[in-house]
This record gives structure tokens, sequence and C-alpha cells, in this order.
């Protein structure tokens, strides 16, 4: 076990693995798409539509950080900016078929490597950690 975990709190125990899946998930991906790139993505899958203000707030990230990310989505054709009716000045965010090809292969990855902490810590743990972590608690 690392010796760094050993005296965090349950807050920031989340944070390291939460930064330590993502990484794992994003560096596995051959497009390249960052931690931030990737959140928004599956944000976006659960979705399917929201705009930048709404992305930042369930990533909770700043709308500038949020609007960055979104306009290299953008670039790559991840995403594709859809007009909201009766609004000229906001635009929602939708996932493109590579968006959604790239989700896919994410998704793999998070299923075997679920599959790796389960065979780690035992399926029954797995479970228990997820039935924890939906929760109402926050």
């Amino acid at each position: 076990m690392n010796n760094h975990l050993q005296g965090m709190n349950l807050i920031d125990l989340l944070s390291e693995k939460h930064l330590a899946l993502r990484k794992i998930v994003t560096d596995q991906d051959p497009d390249q798409i960052n931690k931030t790139e990737s959140h928004i993505l599956a944000v976006l899958e659960a979705h399917q539509m929201l705009s930048i203000s709404e992305i930042s707030r369930i990533i909770n990230i700043s709308r500038q950080g949020t609007h960055k990310s979104i306009q290299g989505l953008l670039a790559r054709n991840y995403v594709e900016a859809v007009e909201v009716e009766g609004n000229q000045r906001d635009k929602n965010i939708t996932l493109t078929l590579k968006g959604i090809e790239c989700n896919q292969r994410m998704m793999v990855t998070k299923l075997e490597l679920e599959q790796k902490i389960a065979n780690k810590l035992g399926a029954a743990n797995v479970e228990l950690l997820k039935s924890l972590l939906k929760e109402e608690w926050l």
C-alpha cells in the first residue's frame, strides 16, 4: 500500500483515487483526451445535450476552463455546438459520432479497470463501494 495514502482523510483518498483512475483511462486512449475532456465527454453521454454553464456546474470547474476544454473538443470534432431555439447567445453542446466512439473505447477501458479492481478487492467489496457512492450523503 502507498505510504503517502496512510494519513489521508476520506476526501483526499477519494480525490487521489479519482485522479489516478482518470489518468489510467485517458492514458489508454489513442486520441490523447485529457482528464477534463474525458470527464466532459462522459457527462455529455449521460445528459445528451448541455450548455457550457451546465457542464461547468456538473464537473465543478470554472466556466472559462470548461469553455477552453470544449473549444479543444470542438476543434477535434468530438462535440458540436447546437443552436438553442429562441436564444441566439447560448449554444448547447452534444457529442458527435467521434465523441460517442471515444466514449465507447473509454468504457471498455473502464470496465476492464473495474474488473482488475474487483480481482484485487473482491467483487462484493466493489459492489459495496459502488452502492455506498450512489447513496445521498452529499
